[in-house]
């Protein structure tokens, strides 16, 4: 469709160009070329004309880039045109064909649920191609209209010639010049003689009151039209304009054939004719002059206009001229060179990138080399992939992500020099390997180390660009014998392009399309075995169950930018064409309708692009999992804002801390239990200080409220202690020397260690910014008991694992003063400090503010002067305090001069302060401090850099000027409020968010609020305080069903519990449900929660009144849940309930306490009835 376009306009444009020549040389044409020469140019222009097909040579010397292919993007919200390129050119560079190519693959994806939203792409050039058609068929309409409308006036008006002598002559005539003589009848409807007709041409006369000279000279003009076959010249014309209807050119063309072909005519006629018969010829073309004439199709005339006479009689009695047919020969020639010069080459695209460390995906495009003793292999297909970062300082880094999460990160990357003995050593003694042609094609080659990679696993990678650009991989490790370096996997890679989509449907209906073309596995029974065989299949079709964002983060990814975390799950029903009864395991269910689904979560990691020239929604991460949220080794549960922040700081390659580490001590570690463990990291950056974070293991260690002092929760008396000293470390060292202590030298600063029997304490000392330090105390002891109590616990096992733990925080403890990822939890933050004198300083003047207001559109808040300011003397102190309180809360840094005249600003003086806010930089406050009367004041600006807090400081003196106007009863202006409010403003700082209907909801400052466009923000709730951090809980946003689904933990790991409240669109509370481990809601008030643990059976229960009452259903001897028995352990998992069909699907283990059986545990697929609570196994 495209290509015919494109080619329909390069034949028009060459030929337009031809004729347009001809055209404007057609004085030198006629006086020294036959008409005929002319009308066989026509011919051959209007052939090139009919055949628009790309005839171009192979690298045309002239590349003419198409024009600008746009799709009509038609969605439930809006309809706009965009460039196919934007919406399509990454998955075009992905799968290797044109943007427009992969748009009309997805324009017919399936429907997944209809009642979700849609998007409909309609290209532009589908629009204008059948917009063409239109067109044609309607030329051609009006042509076969007007000759049928023509034939039947002659129909009408036809009778047969009645004189014999007309039919004689014409006989004797059609002889003469050796043609068949056509039907003559007489229509007195026409004004001149005419044939007409393709196939059965009839001659029509006007009258028969012709005398004899006349008529022979009429019937020889008509006659030659037929000998000349000029009716089938005139047809493939009309042709040719009806292909190229909208180019006035070529109707100018079709003008000046008619007539050439009326002068060919009569020079036809008259060859032969002496002089004195051409000029009674030409007087009987004068007794036929018409006032217009009108061009029919498969129609001749012989009279025409007094212009065209004129020129046809010059022609008539005029010097015999050139043939011209080299004429024609060298027109169509230049007319075909050019079209074979003249190319269509690529649309412009952005020069790529050939940079193989330019912030690249790549996967595997072929396993180019496996050493024959490397365990644990790709050669099932489950290939990792990599990825490619350049970090600010310009090192570079390599990230392998399995198919379950986990990334390995190697780097900085080192530059490498592929030496043919040093690279062949790498493959060991293995024959058939590829370094040769590796070596001799190579360009630039790196290494890099991973330092966390375990025992096994591949801990160096060698990235190889290659002459051609292609790039390869490899993987190696210790695996000699010796110990010396061997590749495990060399691959070839293949860049990945991350696509754009409009919306996460079509996210869902590209992957729908790919997973049809696949195959699915599922068992079957053999042999009277359950589940003995397993069948490999085509996929009939395929279906999402859930697609739902489940939490966002903002403030790290790009401006214009909002990660986003996805739930993806689907359903495939097999073809069984063979009718064989599924078997379920593990975690299946099997659908009444014949659709297995294998209950795993795809969480898709997205970098919504919510401003600027790209609107959509990116996938930057896969993974998948059937107990939850895991990456990189880390269990993320709930928490997944933390796993936003520490996967983007992997893929963008980001000097940031992570929130969580998966190894806090480097290796394994015995517990109390005498079991080994590795201990996984927790971030803590809101401590009571600034400009440190350290890690904290994640269970078995608490915090006093207010404090940074960390105690074990196993009674030890081992703790972890952080104390910011106001003097510099130098001083600090000496006052601890002065008690005898000796000091060691460490990397950032001393250690001071003291051991006194079994109890042991180790003081170290950071140094940080202002001369100040930091004093990190760690503590343990023994008490030399080797008691064990039931369940094989041990107390001094215990603290050795805490020292080794203690010991690894210290480690990880950091001075940073730039870098803090969330807002301080202090418990005296009125007299916290921000770090900086000059701000401190100026926060206290707010509390002893004299101000004046006025609503213009620049505000300026100062002392009073002139008789129009009015004074407002303390007012709203409590919310000032309130203010000065929250910004020192918060983290700050220093900032530069952002002042950029036009933008809207706040200014605020206050005794010999003077506040500046910018309306483009809300999270920074700007203040002149003028000292006592001096004439120049001093410049600070200082930014908050607490995720979350990117409008606060404008926001807290909007807040603050529309109270102070209040109070006063000045009407204060709500502009600036206004104008803070937006869609782009609410996800960037939200701490979740959801769409439901025309209406954003989101949690942001510990309120559950929603606004819309136009509408000022409506507050639905206040989220409840959480006693263990004593600030509001963390909470998530869904979508269940119709609602609003807002869901959080309050309380601590055990006494603590899972909390959904649903909102309707109104905004009111439809039901709170709390106390489960499970829940699960369907659209009639049914509600299915299990028990929260400990586990226990009988845990299922069901509301049929939206949570006012429950009853139990199922077995009473069932756990609903699963379960994994290991020897003398057995580890639990909650229950994944789904409602449908009438059913409760879930899985259950019977008898758990083994009080009834002593069989190992098996965890099933059940149902349970919602009507009768009854159970049924379906496996």
């Amino acid at each position: 469709m495209e290509t015919f376009l494109l080619n329909l306009l390069k034949t028009s444009l060459l030929g337009s160009l031809a004729i347009l020549a001809m055209l404007v040389l057609k004085p030198l044409w006629r006086e020294r070329y036959r008409a005929k020469t002319r009308c066989w140019l026509w011919l051959a222009l209007a052939a090139f004309l009919l055949l628009p097909i790309d005839f171009s040579v192979k690298n045309a010397p002239v590349q003419a880039a198409p024009p600008k292919d746009y799709t009509l993007f038609v969605g439930t919200d809006k309809t706009t045109i965009q460039s196919t390129d934007n919406l399509f050119g990454d998955m075009a560079e992905k799968s290797g064909q044109s943007p427009a190519a992969v748009r009309d693959t997805i324009i017919q994806r399936p429907v997944t649920n209809p009642e979700q939203k849609t998007t409909r792409y309609i290209p532009v050039t589908t629009i204008l191609f059948y917009g063409y058609l239109a067109g044609a068929a309607a030329f051609l309409l009006y042509q076969g209209v007007s000759y049928a409308l023509f034939r039947r006036t002659v129909r009408r008006w036809k009778r047969d010639v009645a004189r014999a002598d007309y039919a004689a002559m014409l006989s004797d005539t059609a002889r003469d010049l050796g043609v068949s003589a056509p039907e003559m009848i007489v229509c007195e409807a026409i004004s001149t003689p005419a044939v007409t007709g393709l196939l059965r041409p009839r001659l029509l006369l006007p009258h028969e009151h012709y005398d004899v000279q006349e008529l022979r000279y009429i019937l020889r003009h008509e006659l030659c039209h037929l000998k000349r076959r000029d009716m089938l010249l005139k047809l493939v014309l009309l042709a040719a304009n009806a292909m190229h209807w909208f180019n006035p050119v070529v109707y100018l063309m079709l003008r000046q054939a008619d007539e050439d072909i009326e002068l060919a005519c009569d020079s036809a006629a008259t060859d032969g004719l002496e002089l004195p018969e051409r000029a009674a010829y030409s007087r009987t073309l004068l007794a036929a002059v018409q006032s217009s004439v009108r061009a029919l199709p498969a129609t001749t005339c012989f009279g025409g206009t007094v212009e065209r006479l004129k020129r046809r009689i010059t022609n008539v009695l005029g010097a015999q001229k050139k043939r011209g047919l080299g004429v024609v020969a060298l027109v169509l020639a230049l007319t075909l060179t050019a079209g074979c010069a003249v190319g269509w080459g690529e649309r412009a695209q952005t020069q790529k990138n050939d940079d193989p460390f330019a912030d690249k995906s790549y996967t595997v495009d072929i396993l180019l080399y496996e050493a024959p003793a490397f365990t644990d292999g790709f050669t099932d297909g489950t290939y990792p992939s990599f990825r490619t970062t350049t970090n600010t300082a310009g090192e570079k880094y390599v990230t392998l992500c399995d198919a379950w999460g986990s990334t390995s990160i190697y780097g900085p990357m080192e530059e490498y020099t592929l030496e043919k003995q040093s690279f062949y050593a790498l493959f060991g003694s293995t024959k058939a390997s590829p370094v040769d042609d590796l070596i001799q094609n190579n360009k630039s080659a790196w290494s890099g180390h991973c330092e966390e990679a375990s025992d096994g696993q591949p801990n160096q990678v060698y990235l190889l660009k290659q002459k051609d650009g292609s790039v390869y991989l490899g993987l190696a490790g210790d695996y000699e014998e010796d110990g010396s370096e061997l590749f495990c996997s060399v691959f070839r890679l293949n860049e990945q392009v991350n696509p754009i989509y409009a919306s996460m449907d079509d996210y869902a209906a590209e992957r729908v399309a790919e997973l049809k073309k696949g195959t699915m596995t599922y068992s079957v029974s053999e042999n009277n075995e359950y589940a003995s065989r397993s069948i490999e299949d085509t996929v009939a079709d395929v279906r999402v169950t859930r697609l739902e964002q489940g939490d966002s983060l903002g403030n790290l990814s790009p401006d214009g930018t909002v990660l986003e975390l996805w739930y993806f799950q689907y359903e495939m029903k097999p073809t069984n064409e063979a009718g064989a009864q599924i078997n379920i395991v593990g975690g299946q269910e099997l659908t009444d309708d014949g659709y297995l689904n294998e209950n795993w979560t795809h969480y898709l990691t997205v970098l919504h692009y919510t401003s600027g020239d790209t609107i959509g929604y990116q996938v930057i991460g896969t993974s998948m999992s059937n107990d939850g949220l895991w990456y990189n080794g880390c269990s993320y549960g709930q928490e997944l804002k933390y796993y936003l922040h520490d996967f983007y700081i992997d893929y963008a390659g980001l000097d940031l801390p992570k929130m969580y580490i998966p190894d806090l001590v480097d290796g394994l570690v015995e517990d109390g239990y005498g079991h080994g463990n590795s201990v996984e990291g927790r971030l803590v950056s809101d401590s009571t200080y600034n400009f440190c974070y350290y890690y904290v293991p994640i269970t078995g260690w608490a915090c006093s409220p207010g404090t940074d002092y960390w105690y074990s929760r196993y009674d030890t008396g081992s703790y972890f202690s952080v104390k910011k000293l106001e003097r510099g470390i130098n001083d600090a060292k000496a006052e601890w020397e002065s008690t005898g202590a000796k000091a060691e030298k460490t990397d950032t600063g001393w250690r001071f260690v003291t051991n006194e029997g079994m109890s042991n304490t180790v003081v170290t000392l950071f140094d940080a910014p202002d001369n100040t330090c930091y004093e990190v105390e760690i503590h343990w002891s023994f008490d030399g008991s080797t008691a064990e109590n039931e369940w094989g616990w041990n107390r001094d096992r215990a603290v050795e694992e805490e020292a080794v733990i203690l010991q690894a925080m210290v480690k990880h403890f950091t001075i940073d003063a730039t870098v803090r990822l969330t807002q301080v939890n202090a418990s005296d933050t009125a007299a916290a400090s921000t770090g900086f004198d000059a701000l401190d300083a100026a926060l206290d003047a707010l509390g002893d503010m004299r101000v004046f207001s006025h609503a213009l559109r620049y505000h300026d808040l100062s002392r009073p002067s002139g008789t129009e300011a009015e004074e407002h003397d303390n007012t709203n102190i409590d919310y000032r305090t309130t203010m000065a309180e929250q910004f020192r809360q918060y983290s700050w840094k220093e900032a530069g001069d952002l002042y950029h005249p036009g933008n809207e600003e706040f200014m605020v003086s206050c005794g010999r302060w003077t506040f500046i806010l910018f309306g483009n930089y809300k999270n920074v406050l700007s203040f002149y401090d003028w000292g006592d009367g001096q004439e120049e004041g001093i410049y600070y600006s200082y930014e908050i850099t607490n995720t979350g807090a990117e409008t606060a400081a404008w926001d807290a003196f909007c807040e603050w000027y529309e109270k102070t106007a209040a109070d006063s009863g000045t009407q204060a202006s709500t502009a600036v409020a206004a104008n803070t409010v937006s869609r782009a403003s609410i996800t960037k700082s939200a701490d979740s968010y959801v769409d439901n209907d025309d209406y954003l909801w989101y949690i942001s400052g510990g309120k559950l609020c929603r606004w819309r466009e136009g509408s000022a923000v409506e507050t639905i709730c206040t989220l409840p305080i959480d006693s263990l951090t004593d600030s509001p809980v963390r909470a998530t946003l869904s979508i269940r069903g119709s609602r609003v689904a807002l869901n959080y933990h309050i309380g601590g790991a055990t006494m603590g519990t899972y909390v959904t409240e649903l909102y309707n669109y109104d905004g009111k509370l439809y039901v709170k449900i709390d106390g489960y481990e499970s829940i699960a809601f369907d659209n009639h008030g049914n509600i299915v929660k299990t028990l929260q643990f400990p586990p226990a059976q009988n845990n299922l229960s069901i509301s049929y009144d939206t949570g006012k009452t429950w009853t139990a259903i199922g077995d009473v001897d069932y756990f609903y849940g699963s379960v994994t028995e290991n020897n003398d352990s057995i580890s639990y998992a909650p229950a994944d309930l789904s409602i449908r069909d009438g059913y409760v699907y879930t899985t259950a283990v019977y008898d758990i306490n083994h009080e009834k059986s002593s069989d190992p545990l098996v965890t099933h697929a059940v149902r349970i009835s919602i009507k009768t609570g009854a159970q049924e196994i379906l496996d």
